[in-house]
């Protein structure tokens, strides 16, 4: 009965979590006439129809006598309208009194496939993929190879005020964006780098403060021993670094990896200033926002276009989840 419980509580936590994914899901399959209705349904729907000489017409459900008949309606009216019942074409059209928009339409489910489709033309997503991919990769390979370089340094080596250095590296954490930007700006400004991939992506080859910390704490998790076992063998630091920290730190370097590399995937803030006025270098963020501006009437392309998004990520983090979870959960046992 407790694991009956755990187990319960947990896959409702979990299905709260999910609530935002799958409302953005069943909202990104539905059309905008089913949006802007009060008493739509849930579930991608749209109403039904009725073909009647040549032309279509909404089915409404119609109180008369007593009974609810399922018919068309065929002219609107203040007081009174006329319908048509689609079962029973012989009596013609039928007056009915009363207001017909208090009457409800019949709906039946209907996926809009074609919001993605129009999402996904109309983003040039294949462009923005692109753009995204190597401001991803590139980044994220210069980071996890800089910052495991430097975190080895601490976790191995001895060297004079290391703990100081350390602390400084730590400091950097703290420091917040706002506080960098204009000076930063203003170097890449004088350099000419504004409207290129050099001020996002030349960065991350010289460490991170949070990965460094993360990877030194991993590497010190080694046991010493295999590092004097290589030096004996003949292995210089280099050696050492390569074919024996490297493999062990695995878990915590793929860890590592895509921690930033979502944070390249989800960065809005860098790209928008330093890619200002070049719509063919746009990341995701940068690109799927201006999608959004041209149709923020639509909400059903603006949910599509965010489905479209999540995708990739969602992939990577599913597939590499169990060494994400061994590179976060980092233990003080001897390995």
């Amino acid at each position: 009965m407790k694991k009956i419980l755990i187990t319960t509580l947990t896959f409702s936590i979990l299905l709260v979590f999910l609530m935002p994914l799958g409302f953005g899901v069943v909202s990104s399959l539905k059309n905008e006439r089913q949006l802007t209705k009060v008493n739509a349904p849930i579930l991608p729907s749209k109403e039904k129809q009725f073909k009647y000489k040549g032309r279509n017409y909404i089915i409404y459900q119609v109180p008369v006598a007593g009974s609810v008949h399922q018919w068309a309606l065929v002219k609107k009216g203040k007081s009174a309208s006329l319908f048509i019942d689609p079962d029973n074409l012989d009596k013609g059209l039928q007056e009915w009194e009363g207001n017909w928009r208090t009457l409800k339409p019949l709906w039946k489910y209907h996926f809009q496939w074609s919001n993605y489709k129009l999402a996904f033309e109309k983003s040039h997503f294949f462009l923005l993929l692109r753009n995204t991919l190597m401001y991803a990769i590139l980044s994220t390979f210069g980071m996890i190879g800089s910052s495991a370089l430097v975190a080895y340094g601490f976790a191995r080596f001895q060297i004079p005020f290391k703990n100081l250095l350390f602390t400084l590296v730590l400091a950097t954490i703290i420091l917040p964006k706002a506080v960098t930007m204009i000076p930063l700006y203003t170097i890449f400004y004088k350099i000419g780098w504004i409207g290129t991939w050099l001020p996002l992506i030349v960065p991350a080859f010289f460490a991170n403060g949070y990965n460094v910390f993360l990877l030194r704490q991993f590497f010190r998790g080694i046991p010493k021993e295999m590092n004097e076992a290589a030096t004996i063998d003949g292995a210089n630091p280099l050696q050492t670094y390569f074919f024996i920290m490297l493999p062990q730190a695995k878990p915590a370097i793929i860890a590592a990896g895509l921690f930033h590399f979502f944070y390249c995937w989800n960065d809005f803030l860098e790209p928008m200033i330093y890619l200002a006025g070049k719509p063919n270098l746009y990341p995701i963020t940068v690109g799927f926002t201006k999608f959004c501006n041209l149709y923020t009437q639509q909400s059903a392309y603006i949910q599509a276009a965010s489905i479209i998004a999540c995708l990739l990520p969602l992939f990577i983090f599913f597939y590499a989840q169990k060494y994400f979870m061994q590179g976060v959960v980092i233990s003080g046992a001897d390995k």
